[in-house]
């Protein structure tokens, strides 16, 4: 995939350059081969190419030309377009939808590329999951391995996982012994893991993008962890954190200046990550600051501490 883009002006440049030079690269890094329950193949026809809507039949023109397989079942087509192919436009991406949606393939996502762009899109929402230049396609090559790796088609849970920052941390040479002062730190789910440990989350910005961050703690600790949020809060919080699920979403609302340091790799399920134990908090704060993503994406079962004051408090202040 290293050549000039400026090669998608040339009009001899065509889809199938295309797939040749730009799509089969890119499945062929993926690791999909021609056989096996993993695979690619080309250009599925369908035995009935209508889709029916009530008593009408949907006619399907498109076949895109590659379907990936993991556990021999199809979980994602890719349409080539010519460069001059806009792969947002309407039309084309109603044919790949409608092909993915069809009973004989009843994929969960398709894709169109011409080149200069590739697009991913779930059957489950009109946005893109994934839309990128050529020219990023190398430095976001994490981002396209999510969306089309085999891995990650067979558990799209995986997907959620952002890089672990203390793993990063500890591949740059930090050590345990060394403190870490964090300010402005923002926590979101909490839970208790046993009667002597207790678990949060965080996100942060760190070297190449968003990282997640899991800081560890004794139970006693949660008393100065909590202690920046009104009396009644963090009462409500503790008692959450006391009784199944033994989870509770502080929504961001909750920031912390603290220190802490690296703690021992751990694995969980598919999850590798080095938490970092949190040796002293500095101070505590009740922070109503809005955050660009909404955190309050929880089950239903978590006590959230964002729903809390908003119920209770209809005007006023906790």
């Amino acid at each position: 995939m290293n050549f000039d883009p400026s090669v998608f002006d040339d009009p001899e440049f065509k889809e199938d350059a295309v797939r040749e030079l730009v799509i089969a690269p890119i499945l062929n890094r993926l690791g999909y081969p021609p056989t096996g329950s993993q695979r690619v193949t080309r250009s599925k026809t369908l035995r009935h190419p209508f889709i029916r809507v009530g008593t009408r039949k949907h006619p399907v023109t498109t076949v895109p030309d590659y379907m990936i397989y993991v556990d021999d079942k199809p979980c994602l087509v890719l349409d080539a377009k010519a460069p001059t192919e806009d792969v947002l436009a309407e039309d084309h991406v109603q044919q790949s939808y409608s092909y993915a949606i069809h009973p004989e393939v009843q994929c969960k996502e398709f894709g169109l590329c011409n080149g200069r762009e590739l697009v991913i899109f779930s059957i489950c929402q009109p946005e893109p999951l994934l839309h990128l230049r050529y020219e990023e396609f190398e430095e976001r090559w994490e981002a396209i391995e999510k969306l089309l790796g085999a891995k990650y088609l067979a558990q799209p849970s995986l997907r959620r996982y952002a890089p672990d920052f203390g793993t990063a941390l500890k591949r740059m040479g930090i050590d345990a012994d060394t403190e870490l002062i964090l300010m402005e730190t923002r926590l979101n789910l909490f839970g208790r893991v046993s009667d002597e440990l207790i678990t949060a989350s965080a996100n942060c910005d760190f070297g190449s993008g968003l990282h997640c961050v899991s800081f560890d703690f004794p139970p006693e600790m949660l008393g100065k962890i909590v202690s920046g949020l009104p009396k009644p809060l963090a009462e409500q919080f503790c008692d959450a954190l006391s009784r199944a699920p033994f989870q509770a979403a502080a929504g961001l609302v909750l920031e912390l200046d603290l220190i802490a340091q690296l703690g021992e790799e751990t694995q969980v399920q598919n999850e590798t990550f080095v938490p970092l134990l949190i040796k002293n908090v500095l101070e505590s704060r009740f922070n109503l600051a809005q955050v660009p993503e909404d955190p309050n994406d929880v089950p239903p079962s978590v006590f959230k501490l964002r729903d809390a004051f908003v119920i209770k408090n209809t005007g006023d202040q906790p």
